[in-house]
């Protein structure tokens, strides 16, 4: 039980960053997340501003227990937007995603065997500055 309780520990510790993003170009004023728009292609004028990651893994700034892949999705877009708007972007290009399932085996000294798991989903994205025609 202890085990237990030390691996669910160290799996909420590991979540507490759920998003990164490395600048490539020039940050703008904070947006909000509402502004901020999905695209599955780039449109006709934009500036690159940063790549992004986000995770579904819970963390203590959004905590979030998620149990369906749409739900985990939906909480990854949300990161995207969160994080893009705070770097001035009011877009978000998205590159890819990916399913990740954590297992976990073990056997006691008795020999008594256990397992655990749990499921994470995560996007990558390009964040943007639409650039609006006048």
């Amino acid at each position: 039980m202890r085990k237990s309780i030390v691996l669910l520990i160290v799996m909420i510790l590991v979540g507490c960053h759920p998003v990164s993003h490395i600048i490539v170009g020039e940050t703008r004023a904070p947006v909000s997340p509402s502004q901020v728009k999905i695209y599955l292609d780039y449109p006709e004028e934009y500036e690159k501003i940063a790549l992004i990651d986000a995770g579904s893994n819970f963390a203590f700034k959004d905590p979030a227990i998620l149990f369906t892949w749409q739900s985990k999705m939906n909480k990854v877009i949300e990161r995207l937007k969160i994080e893009a708007a705070q770097l001035g972007a009011n877009g978000v290009v998205m590159v890819g995603t990916e399913n990740k399932i954590h297992q976990s085996f073990r056997i006691d000294k008795n020999g008594n065997a256990s397992s655990s798991s749990y499921t994470e989903k995560f996007g990558k994205g390009i964040a943007i500055y639409v650039i609006e025609e006048k």
